[in-house]
């Protein structure tokens, strides 16, 4: 059984450096992209002091293997906010601090008092990691109902994944409780093996999607965005069409909206206009959504790129990553709706006349 143990730590632990080599050649990489790299490299650090520990176990090693779970919980936090949100606030720090706690206080930790504190530790492990994705899947729900029906099909499966992920966190640690609890009635750790691979398949289930879907594009909109809702807004008709034409203007002259994090928040930062009077000359004057309007004017960019003809060096999905999109798939997507074409049938037909 040992040997099988460190074969699947093994296993999982070279799976985590093949994750992390993946995302470091992705053509596109976002916040959440290394922020997944950092969970990996935890990943593979919490498989390697298992195998350490199981071959020669020290105190440090014993120590680890006791903290490290702490992490899990606070990284999936991140990197979903990352996912939806393009950011890190440091604010999130605070999250490891249980892991750095309990690290710290493990090293002073009498051997008379070790049985009960590995039960604390389990306890609040416990805690950790029941907390976290139910709190997950209710910040998905708030963010799901954010995107409405403005995004693609391709970006709901982009959230749905989170969710999935979620869900799988709850049942593996109520498969954990369930083991704990037969260990405990039997006196014999029968099931260490498959609670190590349960470890190691969701480690891979978490690597695939993330590697497929990496950063769900969020149509930064305010709710009921037609225009009875600037009714009552203090802008002026003149302010409006100013904003307009200096939102035109800027997707003329700056191809900024090409970059894959390109955001409400930066379109305000370049235009010093406050996001939420975007949003309503976006939504009421427009007659667009912010997401909407962004992948259109990719869209048009790959239409001229294509016109290009001889000079277009790059296969179409290198050019839906140049446009900003994140895989094959959304930049196919999003083509067909707007044009009705495909990249291929658009240039094809550019070709034969």
């Amino acid at each position: 059984m040992s040997n099988l143990l460190l074969i699947v730590s093994g296993i999982g632990a070279v799976q985590c450096i093949l994750f992390v080599l993946l995302i470091s050649i992705k053509k596109r990489r976002g916040l959440s992209d290394w922020i997944l790299a950092v969970w990996f490299c935890i990943f593979f650090a919490h498989l390697l002091v298992g195998i350490f520990n199981e071959v020669d176990p020290t105190h440090i090693t014993n120590i680890f293997i006791m903290s490290i779970g702490f992490l899990h919980g606070p990284m999936f936090l991140v990197y979903t906010k990352s996912v939806f949100e393009h950011r890190f606030p440091k604010i999130d720090l605070v999250h490891f601090a249980a892991f750095l706690g309990f690290t710290i206080i493990g090293f002073f930790i009498s051997s008379t008092f070790e049985t009960k504190w590995e039960i604390i530790v389990l306890l609040f492990k416990l805690i950790s990691l029941s907390i976290y994705p139910i709190y997950i899947l209710f910040y998905y729900k708030k963010e799901h109902q954010a995107f409405g029906k403005s995004a693609s099909k391709f970006d709901r499966h982009g959230l749905s994944w989170i969710k999935v992920v979620a869900i799988l966190f709850l049942l593996s640690l109520a498969i954990s409780l369930i083991r704990l609890a037969i260990e405990l009635l039997v006196g014999v750790a029968y099931f260490e093996l498959w609670d190590l691979l349960r470890y190691v398949v969701l480690v891979t289930i978490i690597g695939f999607f993330g590697l497929k879907y990496g950063m769900v594009y969020k149509p930064e909109i305010l709710p009921n965005s037609g225009r009875e809702k600037y009714v009552y807004s203090p802008l002026k008709k003149s302010t409006v069409a100013t904003i307009s034409k200096n939102i035109n203007d800027f997707f003329k002259e700056s191809s900024i909206y090409l970059r894959s994090d390109f955001s409400l928040a930066l379109l305000s930062e370049r235009l010093g206009i406050p996001k939420h009077h975007l949003s309503q000359v976006i939504n009421s004057e427009m007659s667009i959504t912010f997401y909407e309007l962004v992948n259109t004017k990719r869209v048009e960019y790959a239409m001229f790129r294509i016109r290009e003809g001889g000079s277009l060096n790059i296969s179409l999905e290198g050019l839906g990553y140049e446009c900003g999109f994140n895989s094959k798939s959304a930049f196919f997507q999003n083509f067909k709706k707007i044009t009705g074409k495909t990249p291929g049938q658009f240039k094809k037909e550019i070709s034969t006349d």
